[in-house]
């Protein structure tokens, strides 16, 4: 499965950068992932809104799960965001057969 990692790190991630501004993270995300049965795609470290942009995958959302609870407990990152990716088109054929199922309150 596909996953958008969103991120943003903290005083004390920004602190690590600082001291060791030469270290590898995409080494260390890239080696994390195969550990856990996935594969790191892609890393940005961007301006604006989220500090950590990756792309990955990963056998199910359960493991994504645990390599945020991993990374929020390292205490570097304040806000971490895990987007699934999705096939729109399996849901609108799923939601097509359940058509007249669910009525609003009120109606």
């Amino acid at each position: 499965m596909k996953f958008i990692v969103l991120g943003n790190y903290n005083e004390n991630g920004l602190s690590g950068f600082i001291k060791n501004p030469n270290e590898d993270r995409k080494s260390v995300i890239t080696s994390m992932m195969e550990k856990a049965g996935g594969k790191l795609d892609n890393l940005f470290l961007t301006r604006g809104k989220y500090d950590i942009v990756a792309i990955c995958d990963a056998p199910d959302f359960e493991t994504m799960g645990a390599l945020k609870m991993l990374i929020m407990n390292s205490g570097a990152i304040s806000k971490m965001d895990i987007l699934e990716e999705s096939d729109f088109n399996n849901m609108a054929s799923k939601a097509s057969s359940m058509m007249g199922a669910y009525k609003a309150p009120g109606t």
